[in-house]
């Protein structure tokens, strides 16, 4: 799970699918460069099934993160600050 405190990303699936979970409370997050944090957990948060031609905008401060990965899973990343 991560949270970008400053940066906002903008996300579009190219190939394969994955589960995007978004927002929910992680737990024990960790500051691993200046304003951004990783967490092993987070508790609840909404899912939503990501397929080819997708995009999401996951704003910042919103916890994140990707399961149920089908590989290959291509996607661009556009983070606005």
């Amino acid at each position: 799970m991560e949270i970008h405190e400053y940066d906002t990303d903008i996300v579009y699936v190219l190939k394969g699918s994955a589960t995007l979970i978004t927002g929910g409370t992680p737990e024990g997050a960790k500051t691993i460069a200046p304003h951004e944090f990783r967490a092993a957990n987070v508790n609840g948060g909404e899912t939503r099934k990501l397929v080819p031609g997708d995009v999401v905008i996951i704003p910042n401060g919103v916890p994140h993160w990707f399961k149920e990965v089908e590989a290959p899973f291509d996607y661009y990343v556009v983070k606005v600050r």
